[in-house]
């Protein structure tokens, strides 16, 4: 059996602490270390260190980084890699929150380096077939004249609003209908947009609502995160997935149905 070997950014956060803790039951996994800023943790060598002036090293022992921090913790695992030469590596980027020049940075990056990068704003497959369903159902409703509009929850300490998930989906059920996207409407609906709305309270992991509104029904995709574990159990299928792949940037889009089922079957390996 192989064995793959993780680096997590973002290893003292919640979902770097939730993928340890999945890693630490698979027999497919195994921890090599994780930074966080300002830190690294060598779990192998049982070195922490307070910069990142090893990593190059800690990465030349691992199959695949993880990126689950913040747009800061982000920002610093970008300038590293600038900075340093490190290159033809897996990299999925599970961080939200960053902005459409982090995003285009990394993507210069990996057609520089060849990395294998996949920016994931949302790690649950359970999202991916929502937008898979909701780009189907759109086709059709459009030409019945349904107005589209995204709504999503989250936990009162959610930092970003909307969130990359419900900006994935708006996005890509907006680019099935040729319509764009529009969040904080202040005005008059119009016919070319498909809204996003957010919604913050209590600790709700995370809903997220496609509707299609028309004039005498309303159909609903609806997605509900019941625990964290979900996106660390997705983001190891989706590290899993983008080690295969070619040199280049990816989105969640380019993971296929028939991807996902042979995800499944074997659980990411």
């Amino acid at each position: 059996m192989t064995i793959n070997r993780v680096w997590i950014n973002g290893l003292s956060g919640r979902m770097g602490l939730e993928i340890q803790t999945l890693i630490a039951s698979s027999e497919r996994w195994e921890l090599v270390g994780g930074t966080s800023i300002g830190e690294l943790v060598d779990r192998e060598s049982g070195v922490t260190e307070g910069d990142w002036k090893r990593l190059p090293e800690c990465l030349n022992r691992t199959d695949v980084l993880i990126d689950f921090s913040a747009p800061a913790g982000n920002a610093d695992l970008l300038k590293f890699f600038q900075e340093s030469s490190v290159k033809e590596k897996a990299v999925l980027i599970g961080t939200t929150g960053l902005t459409a020049d982090q995003r285009q940075a990394w993507k210069r990056l990996a057609e520089e380096r060849r990395l294998r990068l996949l920016l994931a704003p949302n790690t649950s497959l359970g999202v991916l077939l929502t937008l898979k369903v909701s780009q189907q159902l759109a086709g059709v409703l459009n030409k019945l004249d349904f107005d589209i509009e995204v709504v999503e929850s989250h936990h009162r300490a959610k930092i970003d609003a909307p969130s990359g998930t419900a900006k994935f989906l708006a996005e890509g059920v907006a680019r099935t209908v040729d319509k764009q996207t529009i969040y904080g409407r202040t005005g008059k609906r119009q016919p070319h947009e498909v809204g996003m709305a957010s919604v913050r309270g209590g600790s709700v992991f995370g809903e997220h609502e496609i509707r299609f509104l028309g004039d005498n029904e309303e159909l609903v995709v609806s997605h509900r995160a019941l625990s964290r574990t979900l996106f660390a159990q997705g983001a190891l299928l989706l590290a899993g997935w983008v080690m295969t792949r070619n040199p280049g940037p990816y989105g969640l889009e380019d993971v296929s149905l028939e991807d996902m089922l042979k995800l499944l079957e074997n659980k990411g390996a």
